[in-house]
């Protein structure tokens, strides 16, 4: 089994995939871009679940973790919603583009905000 990577890496890879969201747009590829938003929001969750020792290896240990930070941990509910925003844009790599370029450039931005309160949390 493979040991589990620190929260620093997790947030590395989900700054790292937002800044990647328009140069994939760029180059003509908004599958890629609806992808690096998606794995964004999904790194965030996994460095605050990693954190806390929870189990964060598929999508729907993603939605429960999401869960449990609202229920156990009190942070703000709003990050349900959120979520689920983020898995749509999960469904533009399979070609399910929902997205035109400026929605997805759109989502990047209100995705850096559920990143960015995943972090703020203890």
């Amino acid at each position: 089994m493979t040991p589990p990577r620190p929260r620093s890496y997790h947030r590395e890879r989900s700054h790292r995939f937002l800044n990647l969201v328009d140069s994939m747009l760029a180059l003509g590829e908004p599958e890629a871009a609806c992808e690096m938003v998606w794995g964004a929001a999904a790194h965030a969750i996994k460095a605050a679940a990693g954190h806390r020792g929870w189990e964060h290896g598929g999508h729907r240990l993603l939605r429960i973790a999401v869960n449990r930070l609202v229920v156990e941990e009190d942070a703000p509910a709003q990050l349900i919603g959120q979520y689920d925003f983020a898995s749509a844009f999960h469904s533009g790599f399979y070609g399910d583009l929902q997205f035109a370029d400026g929605n997805i450039r759109a989502g990047k931005d209100l995705i850096a905000g559920f990143v960015q309160t995943l972090e703020n949390l203890p």
